[in-house]
């Protein structure tokens, strides 16, 4: 357990500061080394050696990086745009969560709680998405605090509807 945890945190804390080094995503690179890293590559990491360790882990990263987020929004922000933000978080969640659902139903015609339920992982973009894209690209300052809040609002309603399905 404390291999798995000590080597995960070291190559996860390499691949953030390559990728600052190389002006890429974190997310991008992490996601790579933990395919490579984990069982179905190298299977240097296990996270099953975790066992319930893991839950507790995954748990306060999720809580860490909301408090992040959520210390890191400006009320200003959200007075610019008080109509359009609660819309993405609720109609711009409806449409990505169905069309979502439509097209791999439509692909792949799995059963709908199934589809319903995978959709639903893509509602969420989150603030370790959305910050470092908006790190990289310029928008109007309006825009940039529209999807800051977006971003970090965003996860919880996904989480929401990701456990409707799974409980």
């Amino acid at each position: 357990m404390l291999i798995t945890t000590a080597t995960a945190l070291s190559v996860g804390v390499l691949l953030v500061a390559l990728s600052r080094r190389l002006n890429l995503s974190a997310i991008v690179l992490l996601l790579f080394g933990g395919i490579a890293l984990g069982p179905q590559g190298l299977g240097i990491v296990d996270a099953r050696a975790l066992g319930s360790g893991l839950q507790v882990l995954v748990s306060l990263a999720i809580g860490l990086i909301l408090f992040e987020g959520g210390l890191t929004l400006d009320v200003a922000g959200y007075r610019s745009a008080p109509a359009l933000i609660p819309r993405l978080l609720t109609v711009g969640v409806l449409v990505t969560w169905l069309s979502t659902a439509g097209a791999i139903w439509a692909i792949f015609r799995f059963d709908f709680a199934f589809v319903l339920l995978s959709a639903s992982f893509t509602i969420v973009t989150g603030p370790t998405v959305i910050a470092p894209l908006l790190r990289r690209i310029k928008v109007s300052k309006n825009v940039h605090s529209i999807l800051h809040w977006e971003g970090v609002l965003i996860d919880p309603i996904g989480v929401f509807v990701a456990l409707l399905f799974v409980l």
